[in-house]
């Protein structure tokens, strides 16, 4: 019996349209006060916990059909990037790879060395010195893209492309392309406070 493949996921403007409704309202919150702490320690009046639609079935659906498109064209032999946002991010494109019939391997890059067996830094099934595509879910200051990167290149990893769901426009972008790499991002902060603004109208 042969396999039946999935139909293609080709990614249109309403998914993007999509994916940002869904972004809205489960994963950003906005205050008037700079109340929420960041990973890199700074307050912000922004939050966004991209997990509640990264690891929805809708959200990864609409995601790995984004992403995909982004990496269209090119020969990699993986995607993935940072434990933990990236990781749903990486399966969800590798499965939307697959029903277009352009499998992608999905991997994880560890924090810290695995501290037994083989001690590697890379989970799944990612072929020595293949060329990548490093995903990440927010990019605010670029530390855990930047890591990433770092890691898959001291690995012997060509990098071919640095795609996130949200660029924050807080030097991230700008931190990435000082070292060559230039940030594809699906949405950036102001996508976000245009549907506030619009759903929040202000009184004076």
């Amino acid at each position: 019996m042969t396999g039946v493949r999935s139909a293609p996921t080709t990614a249109t403007r309403a998914d993007r349209e999509a994916l940002l409704e869904l972004l809205f309202e489960r994963a950003f919150q906005y205050r008037d006060e700079p109340t929420f702490r960041l990973a890199s320690g700074a307050l912000s009046r922004y939050y966004l916990n991209c997990k509640l639609v990264t690891l929805d079935p809708r959200g990864a659906t609409l995601i790995g059909r984004l992403v995909f498109e982004r990496l269209r064209g090119l020969s990699l032999g993986g995607v993935g990037g940072l434990t933990l946002g990236a990781d749903p991010i990486a399966l969800a494109t590798a499965i939307a790879s697959e029903a277009e019939g352009r499998p992608i391997p999905a991997f994880i890059v560890r924090k810290e060395p695995k501290g037994h067996g083989t001690g590697q830094w890379i989970e799944g099934p990612l072929a020595e010195g293949a060329p990548v595509a490093v995903v990440d879910d927010v990019v605010t200051t670029g530390g855990s893209t930047e890591k990433a990167l770092d890691i898959l290149s001291k690995l012997g990893h060509p990098i071919l492309k640095v795609v996130a769901l949200v660029d924050r426009d807080e030097g991230g972008r700008e931190a990435l392309r000082r070292r060559g790499f230039e940030l594809d991002s699906l949405y950036r902060l102001d996508d976000f406070m245009a549907l506030w603004n619009a759903r929040h109208p202000r009184t004076v």
